[in-house]
C-alpha cells in the first residue's frame, strides 16, 4: 500500500492553502502573525491546516523570495557583549521580549576590541540580518558606515546623530543623587568612572559635576583603571575629606561597598555610596544600594518595535529618552 501522506516537513504552502480552502496569498499573510487584514477565524484555520500537514515554511527560500530574513541583530561596539553584566543582561532580555512580540529572531554579534571598522561593518551588512540595534559610543565610526549602508539601525543606551535613539534620563537621575547627597550633609564627593566609559557615564559625569556646583558640594572625577584600585581609593577617602562616593553604574558602586566593608568602614556612616542603573542583581535585595533605576528592559523591547516600524517603512521619532526612577537603599 502505497503511503501518500508526505513525510513531515514536505508539506508545500499550496496543501495549506487546499486543506484550509483560502488562496496561497492569505496562507502566507496568516504565517506571518495577527494580521487587521484578516479575522482570528480565517487565520486559526490556516494554521489548524499546517499543524495538520506538519508544514515548515522554508526560510531560506522565503528570505529570498520576500528580501528580508526575519532576523534582526544586536551589536555591542564596547567589546564582546558580557552577558553576566547586568546591564547587557536587561538589555538582552528586553531585545528577546521585543523579537517575541515582532516575530523576529534575535542575532549577536559579538566584537572583540581591535577589529578594523570595515571588517565589523562588512559583517552587519552580508544580508544575515534586515536590521540592527547597537549600543556604541557616538563617534565610533562604524556609526557613519551604517548610516550611509542603509541598513536599518536603532541605537541603545548612547545617542548617534542621524541615528534613531532610545536612551534614559541620565541628567535628571544624577541630578536626584547630588540632591539626596546634599540632604544627607555630604560636602565633599567623588564621582567614580572605570576605564570603559559610554556616552552614558560621561553624561552622568558632567550632570554630576554640574549639579554638585550648583548645591555647594565639592566634588570630584576619578577613574579606576583596575579592580585593586577600589581598595586605595576607598582607604584613602578620609584622608582627603570625602564622604561619599557617587558611582557611574551598580557594578562599580558594588566594589566601592565591598572594599568599604573589607576594610571595616560602616556604610553609609563613614562612607555613603550611591550607584546608577538599578538592573536586578541575585544579590540587590540583600543590601540594597541607592542608586537610580534605568528601565533598560524596557528601552530595549522599544528599540526593537522601532526597528520594526522602520523595516515597515513607518515613521518613527528619532530620539526617545526614557524616565528613570531615584530608588533610597541602604548605603546612604
Amino acid at each position: 500500500m502505497i503511503n501518500h501522506e508526505r513525510e513531515k516537513g514536505q508539506a508545500k504552502l499550496q496543501d495549506v492553502a487546499d486543506r484550509a480552502g483560502v488562496s496561497l496569498m492569505t496562507v502566507s499573510l496568516a504565517l506571518r502573525g495577527p494580521t487587521k487584514r484578516m479575522s482570528p477565524g480565517t487565520r486559526e484555520r490556516v494554521l489548524e491546516a499546517a499543524r495538520e500537514l506538519r508544514y515548515q515554511p522554508n526560510a531560506r527560500a522565503r528570505a529570498f523570495r520576500l528580501g528580508r530574513t526575519n532576523v534582526i541583530g544586536m551589536y555591542a561596539g564596547y567589546g564582546y557583549i558580557n552577558v553576566r553584566s547586568p546591564f547587557f543582561t536587561e538589555i538582552v532580555s528586553g531585545l528577546q521580549e521585543g523579537c517575541e512580540a515582532v516575530r523576529k529572531d534575535l542575532l549577536l554579534h559579538g566584537m572583540f576590541h581591535g577589529t578594523a571598522p570595515e571588517d565589523i561593518h562588512l559583517e552587519l551588512i552580508d544580508g544575515r540580518i534586515d536590521g540592527l540595534i547597537v549600543t556604541m559610543p557616538p563617534n565610533d565610526p562604524l556609526g557613519t558606515k551604517l548610516l550611509k549602508s542603509g541598513l536599518p539601525t536603532v541605537a541603545v543606551s548612547d545617542a548617534i546623530d542621524g541615528m534613531p535613539c532610545i536612551t534614559v534620563d541620565d541628567a535628571g537621575g544624577m541630578r536626584d543623587i547630588v540632591s539626596h547627597l546634599r540632604e544627607r550633609g555630604h560636602r565633599r564627593v567623588e564621582f567614580v568612572l572605570s576605564p570603559a566609559q559610554p556616552e552614558s557615564a560621561l553624561r552622568r559625569r558632567d550632570q554630576f559635576l554640574k549639579s554638585s556646583s550648583e548645591a555647594g558640594i565639592e566634588a570630584s572625577v576619578t577613574t579606576i583603571e583596575e579592580d585593586s584600585a577600589v581598595n586605595g581609593l576607598v582607604a584613602g577617602a578620609k584622608g582627603r575629606g570625602v564622604t561619599a562616593f557617587a558611582c557611574w553604574n551598580d557594578v562599580v558602586a558594588r566594589y566601592m561597598v565591598a572594599a568599604a566593608l573589607d576594610q571595616k568602614l560602616r556604610v553609609p556612616d563613614d562612607l555613603a555610596i550611591t550607584g546608577f542603573d538599578g538592573c536586578p542583581t541575585p544579590f540587590a535585595d540583600s543590601f540594597p544600594l541607592t542608586t537610580v533605576v534605568a528601565p533598560w528592559a524596557e528601552a530595549a523591547r522599544e528599540a526593537v518595535h522601532r526597528l520594526d516600524a522602520l523595516l515597515r517603512d513607518e515613521p518613527i521619532a528619532l530620539h526617545t529618552e526614557f524616565p528613570v526612577r531615584f530608588s533610597i537603599g541602604v548605603t546612604t
